[in-house]
Protein backbone atom coordinates (compact mmCIF):
# COMPACT_ATOMS: atom_id res chain seq x y z
CA UNK A 1 0.00 0.00 0.00
CA UNK A 2 1.11 3.73 -0.45
CA UNK A 3 1.18 4.54 2.99
CA UNK A 4 2.99 1.64 4.19
CA UNK A 5 5.60 2.04 1.46
CA UNK A 6 5.77 6.19 2.73
CA UNK A 7 6.33 4.87 6.14
CA UNK A 8 9.15 2.68 5.34
CA UNK A 9 10.69 6.28 3.48
CA UNK A 10 10.31 7.91 6.90
CA UNK A 11 7.07 9.74 5.77
CA UNK A 12 3.78 9.65 7.79
CA UNK A 13 0.84 10.34 5.99
CA UNK A 14 -2.83 10.81 6.51
CA UNK A 15 -6.49 10.73 4.30
CA UNK A 16 -9.56 9.91 3.46
CA UNK A 17 -10.27 5.92 2.80
CA UNK A 18 -12.56 3.49 0.92
CA UNK A 19 -12.91 0.68 3.44
CA UNK A 20 -13.61 -1.90 0.43
CA UNK A 21 -10.10 -1.28 -0.55
CA UNK A 22 -7.96 -4.54 -0.66
CA UNK A 23 -6.39 -4.80 2.48
CA UNK A 24 -8.59 -2.86 4.64
CA UNK A 25 -10.06 -4.82 8.10
CA UNK A 26 -13.23 -4.97 8.20
CA UNK A 27 -16.11 -2.95 10.23
CA UNK A 28 -19.46 -2.88 11.64
CA UNK A 29 -21.60 -1.99 8.44
CA UNK A 30 -23.36 0.53 10.70
CA UNK A 31 -22.96 2.68 13.82
CA UNK A 32 -24.82 5.07 15.39
CA UNK A 33 -24.34 8.92 14.89
CA UNK A 34 -20.78 9.63 17.16
CA UNK A 35 -19.79 6.50 17.72
CA UNK A 36 -15.63 5.72 15.93
CA UNK A 37 -14.63 2.46 15.76
CA UNK A 38 -10.71 1.92 15.55
CA UNK A 39 -8.59 -0.15 13.82
CA UNK A 40 -5.24 -0.66 13.85
CA UNK A 41 -1.55 -3.65 13.08
CA UNK A 42 1.32 -0.88 14.96
CA UNK A 43 1.95 1.27 12.18
CA UNK A 44 -1.67 2.04 10.20
CA UNK A 45 -4.57 3.30 12.13
CA UNK A 46 -7.97 2.77 10.20
CA UNK A 47 -11.05 4.80 11.95
CA UNK A 48 -14.36 4.79 10.78
CA UNK A 49 -16.63 7.30 12.61
CA UNK A 50 -20.33 8.31 11.77
CA UNK A 51 -20.90 11.50 11.62
CA UNK A 52 -23.78 12.87 9.41
CA UNK A 53 -22.27 10.13 6.94
CA UNK A 54 -19.36 7.39 7.34
CA UNK A 55 -16.46 9.11 7.50
CA UNK A 56 -13.20 6.77 6.90
CA UNK A 57 -9.64 7.42 7.49
CA UNK A 58 -6.27 6.04 7.12
CA UNK A 59 -3.38 7.22 9.13
CA UNK A 60 0.20 6.88 10.37
CA UNK A 61 1.13 9.53 12.40
CA UNK A 62 -2.53 9.12 15.08
CA UNK A 63 -3.23 8.00 17.89
CA UNK A 64 -6.38 6.10 18.08
CA UNK A 65 -7.77 8.79 20.20
CA UNK A 66 -10.50 11.48 20.67
CA UNK A 67 -10.01 15.29 21.30
CA UNK A 68 -12.33 18.47 21.50
CA UNK A 69 -13.95 20.00 18.52
CA UNK A 70 -13.85 23.65 20.47
CA UNK A 71 -17.73 23.12 19.55
CA UNK A 72 -20.65 22.44 22.24
CA UNK A 73 -23.25 20.14 21.72
CA UNK A 74 -26.61 21.90 21.75
CA UNK A 75 -28.44 19.42 23.46
CA UNK A 76 -26.45 18.09 26.50
CA UNK A 77 -23.98 21.12 26.74
CA UNK A 78 -21.25 19.27 26.86
CA UNK A 79 -18.10 19.57 24.26
CA UNK A 80 -17.93 18.15 21.26
CA UNK A 81 -15.07 15.48 20.56
CA UNK A 82 -14.15 14.15 17.38
CA UNK A 83 -10.88 11.65 15.97
CA UNK A 84 -8.10 13.22 16.23
CA UNK A 85 -7.24 12.68 12.87
CA UNK A 86 -10.28 14.22 11.83
CA UNK A 87 -9.65 17.45 13.48
CA UNK A 88 -5.83 17.84 12.34
CA UNK A 89 -6.71 16.59 8.59
CA UNK A 90 -8.91 19.55 8.25
CA UNK A 91 -6.65 21.87 10.11
CA UNK A 92 -5.00 21.10 7.59
CA UNK A 93 -6.28 20.75 4.08
CA UNK A 94 -8.23 23.50 4.81
CA UNK A 95 -5.95 25.49 2.39
CA UNK A 96 -6.05 22.85 0.08
CA UNK A 97 -9.56 22.18 -0.21
CA UNK A 98 -10.51 26.21 -0.89
CA UNK A 99 -7.45 25.76 -3.74
CA UNK A 100 -9.78 22.85 -4.94
CA UNK A 101 -12.73 25.00 -4.72
CA UNK A 102 -11.14 28.15 -6.34
CA UNK A 103 -9.61 26.05 -9.31
CA UNK A 104 -12.69 23.99 -9.86
CA UNK A 105 -14.54 27.18 -11.49
CA UNK A 106 -11.38 27.62 -13.87
CA UNK A 107 -10.24 24.16 -14.15
CA UNK A 108 -7.34 24.37 -17.54
CA UNK A 109 -7.54 20.54 -18.14
CA UNK A 110 -10.01 18.72 -19.94
CA UNK A 111 -11.32 15.51 -19.39
CA UNK A 112 -10.12 14.20 -22.65
CA UNK A 113 -6.69 14.90 -21.77
CA UNK A 114 -3.78 12.70 -20.89
CA UNK A 115 -2.57 12.22 -17.84
CA UNK A 116 0.90 14.06 -18.06
CA UNK A 117 -1.11 17.28 -19.27
CA UNK A 118 -3.58 17.39 -16.43
CA UNK A 119 -0.58 17.36 -14.15
CA UNK A 120 0.80 20.12 -15.92
CA UNK A 121 -2.20 21.90 -16.13
CA UNK A 122 -2.72 21.56 -12.11
CA UNK A 123 0.54 22.88 -11.81
CA UNK A 124 -0.27 25.81 -14.00
CA UNK A 125 -3.29 26.16 -12.10
CA UNK A 126 -1.60 26.13 -8.75
CA UNK A 127 1.20 28.63 -9.42
CA UNK A 128 -1.26 30.92 -10.78
CA UNK A 129 -3.79 30.76 -7.95
CA UNK A 130 -0.06 31.12 -5.90
CA UNK A 131 0.42 34.46 -7.50
CA UNK A 132 -3.27 35.71 -7.27
CA UNK A 133 -2.24 35.10 -3.11
CA UNK A 134 0.64 37.17 -3.47
CA UNK A 135 -1.05 40.04 -5.28
CA UNK A 136 -4.03 40.06 -2.72
CA UNK A 137 -1.40 40.54 -0.24
CA UNK A 138 0.69 43.10 -1.86
CA UNK A 139 -2.04 45.20 -3.95
CA UNK A 140 -4.94 47.31 -1.99
CA UNK A 141 -6.32 46.36 -5.74
CA UNK A 142 -9.42 44.13 -5.26
CA UNK A 143 -10.27 41.73 -8.41
CA UNK A 144 -12.11 38.22 -8.48
CA UNK A 145 -9.66 35.53 -9.57
CA UNK A 146 -11.39 35.49 -13.16
CA UNK A 147 -10.41 38.54 -13.67
CA UNK A 148 -7.21 38.49 -12.65
CA UNK A 149 -6.16 35.09 -14.96
CA UNK A 150 -7.59 37.18 -17.73
CA UNK A 151 -5.15 40.68 -17.09
CA UNK A 152 -2.59 37.65 -16.58
CA UNK A 153 -2.87 36.08 -19.85
CA UNK A 154 -3.11 39.59 -21.88
CA UNK A 155 -0.03 40.11 -20.02
CA UNK A 156 1.62 37.32 -20.93
CA UNK A 157 0.87 37.46 -24.44
CA UNK A 158 1.19 41.54 -25.37
CA UNK A 159 4.14 42.42 -26.68
CA UNK A 160 7.88 42.85 -24.39
CA UNK A 161 11.29 44.73 -25.93
CA UNK A 162 13.58 41.34 -26.52
CA UNK A 163 16.59 41.64 -24.07
CA UNK A 164 19.86 40.87 -26.26
CA UNK A 165 21.88 38.80 -23.77
CA UNK A 166 25.73 40.07 -24.04
CA UNK A 167 28.14 37.61 -26.26
CA UNK A 168 31.32 39.23 -24.11
CA UNK A 169 32.78 39.81 -27.46
CA UNK A 170 34.50 42.73 -29.01
CA UNK A 171 31.33 45.38 -29.54
CA UNK A 172 30.32 46.44 -33.08
CA UNK A 173 32.70 48.62 -35.20
CA UNK A 174 29.73 50.62 -35.76
CA UNK A 175 28.75 51.15 -32.25
CA UNK A 176 30.19 53.93 -30.48
CA UNK A 177 32.63 53.17 -27.07
CA UNK A 178 30.23 55.28 -25.35
CA UNK A 179 26.88 53.38 -26.34
CA UNK A 180 28.37 49.92 -24.92
CA UNK A 181 29.63 49.45 -21.56
CA UNK A 182 29.02 51.24 -17.73
CA UNK A 183 29.19 54.18 -17.27
CA UNK A 184 29.38 56.49 -14.17
CA UNK A 185 29.25 60.32 -13.28
CA UNK A 186 32.32 61.35 -11.64
CA UNK A 187 33.59 65.09 -10.61
CA UNK A 188 35.99 66.71 -13.28
CA UNK A 189 39.25 66.73 -11.40
CA UNK A 190 40.57 69.95 -9.70
CA UNK A 191 42.96 72.18 -11.87
CA UNK A 192 45.65 74.50 -9.93
CA UNK A 193 44.12 77.27 -11.52
CA UNK A 194 40.62 76.24 -10.27
CA UNK A 195 40.88 74.29 -7.94
CA UNK A 196 37.60 72.01 -6.55
CA UNK A 197 35.48 73.90 -8.60
CA UNK A 198 36.75 73.17 -11.92
CA UNK A 199 34.88 73.11 -15.10
CA UNK A 200 34.84 72.45 -18.29
CA UNK A 201 31.80 72.51 -21.18
CA UNK A 202 29.92 70.41 -21.39
CA UNK A 203 29.74 68.24 -25.05
CA UNK A 204 26.20 67.26 -25.66
CA UNK A 205 25.29 71.28 -24.78
CA UNK A 206 28.49 72.23 -27.62
CA UNK A 207 27.63 70.01 -29.93
CA UNK A 208 24.23 68.90 -29.87
CA UNK A 209 22.09 68.64 -33.04
CA UNK A 210 18.62 68.22 -31.22
CA UNK A 211 18.42 71.73 -29.92
CA UNK A 212 19.77 75.32 -29.49
CA UNK A 213 23.70 74.78 -28.28
CA UNK A 214 25.10 76.23 -25.65
CA UNK A 215 28.50 76.45 -23.92
CA UNK A 216 27.65 74.93 -20.64
CA UNK A 217 29.94 74.56 -17.98
CA UNK A 218 29.48 71.65 -15.43
CA UNK A 219 31.49 69.88 -12.72
CA UNK A 220 30.51 66.66 -13.59
CA UNK A 221 32.26 64.08 -15.96
CA UNK A 222 31.77 60.44 -17.43
CA UNK A 223 35.24 59.13 -16.06
CA UNK A 224 35.17 56.21 -18.99
CA UNK A 225 34.55 58.56 -21.71
CA UNK A 226 36.66 61.38 -20.08
CA UNK A 227 33.85 63.41 -21.28
CA UNK A 228 32.64 66.32 -19.48
CA UNK A 229 28.29 66.01 -19.50
CA UNK A 230 25.59 67.86 -17.50
CA UNK A 231 24.31 65.96 -15.34
CA UNK A 232 20.96 65.64 -16.07
CA UNK A 233 20.07 65.21 -19.19
CA UNK A 234 22.71 65.38 -21.09
CA UNK A 235 24.56 62.42 -19.00
CA UNK A 236 21.97 59.97 -20.63
CA UNK A 237 21.35 61.32 -23.82
CA UNK A 238 25.22 61.06 -24.52
CA UNK A 239 24.67 56.80 -23.90
CA UNK A 240 22.07 56.26 -25.13
CA UNK A 241 21.64 58.25 -27.98
CA UNK A 242 23.74 57.96 -31.31
CA UNK A 243 22.69 61.16 -32.47
CA UNK A 244 22.66 63.21 -29.51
Amino acid sequence: MLFQHLLHQGTGACGTVRLNRRGMPTFPKKIKRGEVTFRENGTQLVVKWQDKRDVNFLTTVHPSSMAQSGRVDHFTGEPKVKPACFLDYNKKMGAVGRMDMITSFVDSARKSTKWYKKLFFHLLDTAVLNAYTVHRKLSAERMPYQDFQLRLVKELIQEHPLLRRSTGGRPCVNTPLRLTGRHFPSFVPPTEAQGQSTRRHCRVCLYTTRRKRERELTRYMCSSCDTALCPAPCFEEFHTLKNY
